[in-house]
C-alpha cells in the first residue's frame, strides 16, 4: 500500500470513530497525532478523491461523513490490520515461511491475472520503474527498501477483486516486511537477485500485453523459484540459519 492509499483509509478510520463529520483542519491534527504528518492542502486533496470514489459524503461546511462504501472500506481495513498481525506471529519457522509463500503463490498468481485484464497505463508505468529501480539496486545498499516487495505490493494495488486485494494485503502487511527480509537474505546472491528481476519482468510483459492467463502463470512460476530456494537452503544445511534470522530479525509495528 502506498502512502496515499494509507492516509485515506487513516481518514476513513478516523470517521469511523467519529460521532460527527470530520472536518480537513481536524483531520490533519488527528493525522499527525498518529504519527502522519501531512499538511492542510494535502489532507483536502485526499478528502476530495475520496468523495470522488464515494468513500465519503461532504456535509456542507462541517465536514465529511462515511458514505456506505467508506464503511465497507474501514471495516476491511480493521480485519486485514488484525488478521496480519495475527499472520505475523504465526510464521514462527521454515515450515510456517513456506506455508506462507504457498498461499501468496495461489492468492498473488490470481491477482496478477486479474491485474491483466484492466490494467491502467498509469499503474504499468509504475511497475516499471519499480522494475527498474530493483534493477539498480543488485548488489548495493538501497536493496534494503525491498524494492522487489514494493513490486508485489503495487502489483494488488492494481487489482479489482475486492476479496483478492483484502487476502493479499493481509499478506503483504508491514507486520510481515521481517520475513520479506528473510527471503532476501536467503536469495542473496547476485544471481539468484537478478533472477528474481527477471521474473517480475515476466509478470510485468504478460499484463502488458493484457494477457491474464500468461500473467498468473509467470506470478506462480515466480513463487516456485522462491519456494525452491528456501527448500534448498534448508537440505543444504542452513535450516538453523534460517531459524535464527525468523527469530531475530525484529518485527515491523
Amino acid at each position: 500500500m502506498n502512502d496515499r492509499e494509507g492516509a485515506m483509509l487513516a481518514l476513513l478510520q478516523l470517521m469511523s470513530a467519529s460521532s460527527t463529520p470530520l472536518g480537513t483542519r481536524n483531520a490533519q491534527r488527528e493525522l499527525a497525532q498518529r504519527g502522519r504528518e501531512i499538511s492542510e492542502s494535502s489532507v483536502s486533496r485526499l478528502l476530495r478523491e475520496m468523495d470522488a470514489r464515494g468513500w465519503t459524503t461532504p456535509v456542507g461546511a462541517k465536514g465529511r461523513t462515511l458514505a456506505a462504501e467508506g464503511r465497507r472500506r474501514a471495516a476491511e481495513a480493521v480485519l486485514t490490520h488484525r488478521t496480519s498481525d495475527s499472520l505475523q506471529h504465526a510464521v514462527r519457522d521454515t515450515k510456517d515461511l513456506l506455508d506462507l509463500l504457498r498461499a501468496r503463490r495461489a492468492v498473488e498468481s490470481a491477482v496478477a491475472g486479474d491485474a491483466a485484464r484492466e490494467p491502467e497505463e498509469g499503474r504499468l508505468a509504475e511497475l516499471r520503474e519499480l522494475c527498474d529501480q530493483h534493477a539498480h539496486s543488485v548488489g548495493s545498499a538501497p536493496l534494503i527498501e525491498q524494492p522487489g516487495l514494493r513490486f508485489h505490493r503495487a502489483l494488488v494495488e492494481m487489482s479489482t477483486n475486492r476479496m483478492l486485494k483484502v487476502a493479499a494485503e493481509m499478506m503483504l502487511a508491514s507486520h510481515l516486511d521481517r520475513v520479506e527480509a528473510v527471503l532476501d537474505t536467503i536469495l542473496a546472491t547476485r544471481r539468484d537477485e537478478e533472477k528474481v528481476i527477471a521474473e517480475h519482468q515476466a509478470v510485468l510483459d504478460r499484463i502488458g500485453h493484457r494477457d491474464a492467463a500468461g500473467a498468473e502463470e509467470a506470478m506462480r512460476a515466480h513463487f516456485e523459484e522462491m519456494i525452491a530456494a528456501v527448500e534448498t537452503s534448508i537440505v543444504g544445511g542452513n535450516e538453523v540459519l534460517v531459524q535464527r534470522l525468523l527469530d531475530w530479525m525484529p518485527s515491523s509495528e
